[in-house]
C-alpha cells in the first residue's frame, strides 16, 4: 500500500513540477516536498491500520453434530438408513444396532425385578409371622408374669409349694426369652423387607438402562441436515467402554448463523471494535466481490485466557504465538451460498478519522480481484 501511496504522490509532483509547470522546482519546495509528502504518507498508513481493523484471517463455521451411540456395550450395525451428502429431516433414522442382545437384556432384568418383588412379598409374610409370633410370646409372658407373682404370694403365706414357685418362676423366664427372640426375629424381618426394596430399586435401574440401550439402538437425526464423511457400514460394531463419533450431522443454517463470517484481529485492533460497526468482507470463494455487513458481536476470550483444572502449577503464562480475539460478521446478503470452512478478509470502519479507511478500502479491493491469480 505504501508503495502505490509513493507512486501516486510521485505522479502529482510530476504533474505539478513537470507536466503543467504550476510551480518552479527549487530547493526549498524540493525539502518541503521531499519530507512531508511521505511524513503524511507514514501517518496515513499508521491511522489506517490502528484506527481500521483488518485482517486476513477469517473463516466460516458450520454446526456439526457428532453422532455417538449411547450403549452400555458394543453392538453390531444392520442398516444404514442415510446416504452421504443427502438432505435429512429432523427425527429421520440414521442407522440401526441389532436390537436383540438388549431385547435379551431387558427380558432378563423384567424378570429380576419380578422376583425381587416377590422376594418382597416373602420378606412382608415374614414380618405379619414375627409380628403375630409376638403378640403371643406378650401374651404369654404376661400369664407368665400374673402366675409368678401369684404363686409367689401363696408361697409367703405358705400356701404354695417350693416346686410351684420355681415352676412358676422357670414358665417366666422361658416367655421373657421368647419374647426377646422374636423380637429378634421380626427386627431381621423388617430388615430382610428393607433389604427386599433395595433389591428392587437397583432391579428397576438396572432394567431402567437396559431399555435406555434398546431405545439406543435406532439413532435419529437431532435437526434438518446432512450426514457427511459417511464410513459406518452394516456389520461394524459400535458402542461400548471408549466409544466415539460414527458419523458427523451437518446441520442445517438457521437464522441465527446464517450468513456469519468469524475473524480474528489483533490485540491492538480488537478493542476499537465495537457492536454494529460496518465492515467490509471478502470472501476468497467470490474474487472481485466485496460484501458489506455489520459487526454482530465480539469474544472477549480466547484460549490463551483459560488455565484448565489440575495439579501442576503452570510454568509458562506466555503464549507460543500472538493472541488473537474473535468476532463475529454478519453479512448484509444473508442469502449467500458459502460453504463451511470458507475462507476471507475482513475490515472494520469505526468512526475515527474515517478518511483514513481508504488505503484499507483499497487494499481489500486489490485483494480480492487478485484472488483470481491466487
Amino acid at each position: 500500500m505504501s508503495w502505490i501511496l509513493g507512486g501516486v504522490y510521485c505522479g502529482f509532483l510530476w504533474l505539478v513540477f513537470d507536466r503543467l509547470k504550476l510551480l518552479r522546482l527549487s530547493l526549498p519546495l524540493a525539502i518541503l516536498f521531499g519530507s512531508v509528502g511521505p511524513a503524511l504518507i507514514v501517518v496515513f498508513l499508521l491511522l489506517a491500520q490502528y484506527l481500521h481493523p483488518y485482517t486476513t484471517t477469517a473463516k466460516v463455521f458450520e454446526r456439526v453434530v457428532p453422532i455417538v451411540p449411547q450403549l452400555s456395550r458394543a453392538g453390531r450395525i444392520t442398516n444404514v438408513a442415510v446416504q452421504a451428502n443427502t438432505p435429512v429431516p429432523r427425527g429421520a433414522l440414521l442407522f440401526e444396532v441389532d436390537p436383540v442382545p438388549y431385547q435379551n437384556a431387558v427380558a432378563r432384568l423384567e424378570a429380576a425385578v419380578r422376583e425381587a418383588e416377590q422376594g418382597k412379598d416373602v420378606a412382608d409374610a415374614s414380618v405379619a409371622v414375627a409380628q403375630a409370633s409376638l403378640t403371643q410370646s406378650e401374651a404369654e409372658l404376661k400369664y407368665a408374669t400374673e402366675e409368678r407373682e401369684r404363686v409367689t404370694g401363696l408361697f409367703d403365706r405358705g400356701s404354695s409349694s417350693q416346686q410351684e414357685l420355681d415352676r412358676a418362676v422357670n414358665l417366666f423366664a422361658q416367655s421373657d426369652a421368647a419374647v426377646a427372640q422374636t423380637k429378634a426375629t421380626l427386627a431381621q424381618a423388617k430388615l430382610s423387607v428393607s433389604l427386599a426394596i433395595a433389591r428392587i430399586d437397583q432391579a428397576k435401574t438396572q432394567l431402567a438402562d437396559a431399555r435406555y440401550d434398546l431405545s439406543q439402538t435406532k439413532v435419529y437425526a437431532p435437526d434438518d441436515g446432512f450426514v457427511t464423511n459417511l464410513q459406518l457400514q452394516p456389520g461394524m460394531l459400535v458402542g461400548g467402554g471408549g466409544t466415539a463419533s460414527v458419523m458427523s450431522f451437518v446441520v442445517n443454517n438457521t437464522q441465527q448463523n446464517t450468513g456469519v463470517v468469524v475473524a480474528t484481529f489483533n490485540q491492538k485492533n480488537y478493542l476499537r471494535i465495537r457492536q454494529g460497526q460496518y465492515a467490509e468482507v471478502a470472501l476468497f470463494g467470490y474474487p472481485g466481490r466485496i460484501f458489506t455487513g455489520r459487526v454482530e458481536n465480539t469474544i472477549d476470550v480466547s484460549g490463551a485466557g483459560q488455565l484448565t483444572a489440575s495439579g501442576i502449577l503452570p510454568s509458562n503464562l506466555g503464549p507460543a504465538e500472538q493472541v488473537k480475539f474473535a468476532v463475529r460478521i454478519r453479512l448484509d446478503e444473508t442469502e449467500l451460498r458459502i460453504p463451511g470452512g470458507s475462507e476471507a478478509m475482513v475490515a472494520v470502519y469505526t468512526d475515527d478519522v474515517q478518511i483514513a479507511g481508504i488505503p484499507i478500502m483499497f487494499l481489500m479491493r486489490t485483494n480480492s480481484w487478485l484472488r483470481y491469480l491466487m
